[in-house]
């Protein structure tokens, strides 16, 4: 048998322990609110930044509407060292970029759902795709294992892109 017994008479020790533990577990409710409103924040400016940034350059929101209509078109010899392979690398970095913080957790789909058309319309498109292919060969080339822009392409994966698909325009 077991040695404890009820003592219905609480002491002035057992009120401030009882207090002691009341404050720590609000402590904690309030440090986790604070928290949680600090990440949506750094997450709200990211995506503010990252926007800003986004439409700003008008050289490559211009070149996206070429790929868009299909006025892009894939050229190796005239591509490679050009504004246009600049602009296209500046919009896969840029979705690298996405693609790696949903992949992590940083930022969630939803979150991101404001480039997820621009993402789609790029990633998307068949000349971009054979972009894609002829940097997996430069990659390979050097010894490379990991796919050209694997963030990007798990970013349209993540958002349901499928490949080749037909655009408008």
């Amino acid at each position: 048998m077991s040695n404890l017994l009820w003592n219905p008479e609480f002491t002035f020790g057992d009120i401030l322990t009882l207090a002691g533990f009341i404050f720590t577990i609000a402590s904690l409710i309030l440090a986790a609110r604070e928290v949680r409103r600090n990440t949506t924040a750094q997450r709200t400016q990211f995506l503010l930044d990252f926007t800003e940034r986004y439409f700003a350059d008008n050289d490559v929101r211009k070149f996206f509407y070429k790929i868009d209509y299909n006025k892009f078109k894939f050229d190796v010899k005239e591509l490679v060292g050009s504004d246009e392979e600049r602009w296209l690398d500046s919009l896969l970095y840029t979705f690298d970029l996405i693609g790696r913080m949903v992949r992590t957790g940083a930022v969630t789909l939803d979150e991101v759902s404001i480039i997820a058309f621009q993402a789609s319309r790029v990633l998307g498109n068949p000349e971009v795709e054979k972009y894609l292919d002829w940097l997996d060969k430069e990659h390979a080339h050097e010894g490379r294992r990991v796919p050209a822009h694997s963030d990007a392409r798990y970013l349209r994966r993540a958002i349901k892109v499928p490949a080749s698909k037909s655009m408008t325009g």
